[in-house]
């Protein structure tokens, strides 16, 4: 019952531990990553509006420019909120390592 009782404290302790040194959406990874997926969406807009918006028979070049932003910053969003997603879930794992009893 003692080791029982010890374990639970002991998982406590852990799971305490990693709520104090959260730091939720202030993270300075989570911060520092956003700023990577900004300047990656920036550097993408200008390869964009130089490369690819040309004008056609059936769009024009500002048609054709708009429709290259939204292309470029939807998928940035989108691919940063899988990013964050996946970051911010290694934060706070779900499950915890548990040690044996002999070791």
């Amino acid at each position: 019952l003692k080791a029982a009782y010890s374990a639970q404290s002991w998982s406590f302790v852990v799971r305490f531990a990693a709520m104090v040194d959260c730091l939720g959406f202030m993270s300075h990874g989570l911060i520092y990553g956003t700023a990577m997926w900004l300047a990656f969406g920036l550097v993408c807009t200008t390869i964009a509006s130089k490369f690819f918006v040309k004008e056609t028979p059936r769009i024009t070049k500002e048609e054709s420019s708009q429709l290259a932003m939204v292309v470029v910053w939807v998928s940035t969003i989108c691919m940063w909120l899988f990013w964050a997603f996946v970051y911010m879930h290694q934060m706070v794992p779900l499950i915890y390592p548990e040690r044996a009893p002999g070791a």
